[in-house]
């Protein structure tokens, strides 16, 4: 099962993001995007594998 959290982020925070992403969700992480509004917000969509023996916990 894949699951797909979203956060919001200014330009200069997004490396970090990014970065904890990778650290929490490690070889599950199964993409991710960044989309610009027109506000120059961006929204980050975080794809991960779930699998059924290991609950979801949020990072």
């Amino acid at each position: 099962m894949e699951l797909t959290i979203r956060r919001k982020a200014f330009l200069e925070d997004l490396p970090g993001l990014v970065e904890r992403a990778v650290r929490d969700y490690g070889i599950g992480l199964r993409k991710i995007v960044i989309e610009e509004d027109e506000k120059g917000c961006y929204t980050v969509f975080i794809t991960y594998g779930v699998s059924k023996s290991r609950p979801y916990s949020s990072p």
